[in-house]
């Protein structure tokens, strides 16, 4: 049997042992906390998902911290470790130019916790309990598998968003794809190292649920993820043949292929409830995948040109995080499909590519330190792929990284909660150990610790206002349910344009003004303000 697939940074020590198991559970329950969370509301279908998602996300991060920075005394840090350092100050700067500054601070808030998130692993993996982290990882991906399969076979509960099946507990077939396609190279890294026969069943049979999962989705981008992402694995696979781990290579890709496939059989046999228009719908979107001339293809390429429009305006700083829906309007073009500019809020909260969001938002330099993080810990792993007790990991690590980098190509994923966090802690739990670049004693250390607890539960109780604003809409759209939850969420543009538009102009004329404030390059708020008379100033 191989050595474990797992680094250990440092010699085990019981006291620090028993604190990285706290983490890696911690992290496995965060997991499933992003995977599952979700409050019911009408007016935010998209965001009823998100925001849930966020403050899981979050949370983990806050008691993370609660557990790291007692002991945190001292700075070491490696290459991946300074850049994505690096990544987050850059964008902290950039989000304190933003138009927008609740978008903002939301948006970086998710770059804020993911780094926490990283830590968090990296701090169980020094330890011996990288397994558990990818564990958990592995167990709350195959739950949210699950969910979606539910739905697509029969269940029907309001919480799911039915328009967009099946997407099970994410809210959108698209984001819950792109998470298990990111999520299935740890799945078939539990089942390749696993030590005991039913270890081994379960790991096969979620790699299949996944599978199929995926393949009902009819995601093209991740399709292609999960495509590339498992062409890396083969390639690394075929390096490490003759490393310590061939024994186990030797027998075990063959079965995990066997319920692979197996699995995308079965959802292309199997019948479903989903109502597709097609009917031949997934021979109809692999077709599809490279179709740039028309349909959702062609929409991405005018989104895409005109988002460069953006990075024009300011390719160092960009308009800062979150901050692209606010701008867009600026630089829509006539027949944009991106754009629908008789809606309110004519496009949505972020374009649909990372990489495209992160270039507009967060400049040149942001996306710099963020592909140097990602390049690095990949150059890491890859390297290690003959090291006996880390070639498994680092061949899922690469898996990983691979599906986050082409789903972020064609969509939001490390713009969105869940995704962060399992790509976060993956690359944490999984990166092999390399050279410490920094390494010096904490100064001002009271300082340091008051100042990254104070943002982390700064973050927290501006997520929770989001989410408390979101969940009393369940109750109704009466004024007085929507000027309470705006009382929770004053920066929620949504919210100030839907009062703006009922009630006397005594009532509408304060969340005009506010969603112009939120949203100075938006019709709808200059029209809600009109309405009532005024027309000056934005």
């Amino acid at each position: 049997m191989a050595s474990p697939a797992y680094p250990t940074i440092s010699p085990p020590d019981p006291r620090q042992r028993r604190r990285a198991s706290g983490l890696a559970g911690l992290l496995g329950v965060g997991a499933l906390g992003v995977v599952l969370a979700l409050v019911q509301s009408d007016l935010f279908d998209l965001d009823r998902h998100a925001a849930a998602k966020e403050l899981a996300l979050h949370l983990t991060a806050l008691l993370g911290l609660v557990v790291l920075l007692p002991r945190w005394r001292r700075v070491e840090a490696g290459a991946v470790e300074l850049m994505l350092a690096a990544f987050l100050t850059w964008s902290a700067v950039t989000a304190l130019l933003a138009t927008n500054h609740w978008l903002a601070f939301r948006s970086w808030s998710v770059t804020f916790s993911g780094f926490v998130i990283f830590l968090m692993a990296r701090e169980a993996a020094r330890q011996g309990r990288g397994r558990m982290v990818a564990a958990g990882l592995a167990f709350a991906a195959v739950i949210g598998a699950l969910t979606g399969l539910a739905q697509a076979y029969g269940l029907d509960w309001s919480l799911l968003a039915g328009e967009r099946a099946p997407g099970g507990t994410f809210g959108n077939r698209n984001f819950m794809a792109h998470l298990l396609a990111i999520a299935l190279p740890l799945v078939a890294l539990i089942t390749l190292e696993a030590e005991h026969r039913w270890t081994r069943a379960l790991g096969l049979a979620g790699s299949g649920l996944i599978a199929a999962a995926v393949v009902l989705t009819r995601s093209r981008a991740a399709w292609l993820a999960m495509g590339a992402s498992w062409a890396v694995i083969g390639l690394a696979l075929l390096v490490i043949r003759r490393a310590a781990d061939r024994p186990v290579l030797a027998r075990r890709p063959a079965g995990l292929l066997a319920a692979l496939a197996l699995g995308t059989g079965l959802a292309l046999l199997l019948p479903n409830r989903l109502e597709w228009k097609s009917d031949s719908p997934y021979a109809e979107s692999l077709k599809g995948i490279v179709n740039y001339q028309e349909g959702s293809g062609h929409g991405r390429l005018i989104q895409y040109r005109n988002t460069l429009g953006l990075v024009a305006r300011d390719p160092v700083f960009g308009v800062g995080p979150g901050n692209w829906m606010v701008r867009y309007p600026q630089v829509t073009t006539p027949g944009d499909p991106s754009f629908g500019g008789a809606d309110p809020i004519p496009t949505n909260p972020w374009p649909s590519s990372d990489w495209m969001a992160f270039w507009a938002e967060r400049g040149m330099v942001g996306v710099l330190l963020l592909l140097g993080a990602g390049l690095a810990a990949a150059v890491t792993a890859w390297r290690r792929l003959h090291q006996p007790g880390q070639a498994l990991a680092s061949v899922a690590l690469l898996g990983c990284l691979t599906a986050a980098m082409v789903a972020g190509l064609f969509d939001a994923v490390l713009l969105l909660a869940a995704p962060t966090l399992f790509v976060f802690a993956a690359v944490g739990a999984l990166l092999p150990p390399s050279g410490t670049v920094v390494a010096a004693p904490l100064r001002r250390r009271s300082a340091a610790l008051a100042a990254a607890g104070l943002v982390a539960l700064l973050v927290v109780l501006r997520s929770a206002g989001e989410l408390t604003a979101i969940a009393l809409t369940s109750q109704g759209r009466q004024r007085a349910v929507l000027e309470r939850a705006s009382q929770f969420d004053p920066g929620n543009h949504r919210l100030h344009l839907y009062l703006a538009m009922r009630g006397s102009c005594a009532q509408r004329l304060p969340h005009a003004r506010a969603a112009r404030r939120l949203l100075p390059f938006h019709d709808w708020p200059r029209r809600a303000a009109a309405a009532c008379g005024e027309t000056t100033g934005r």
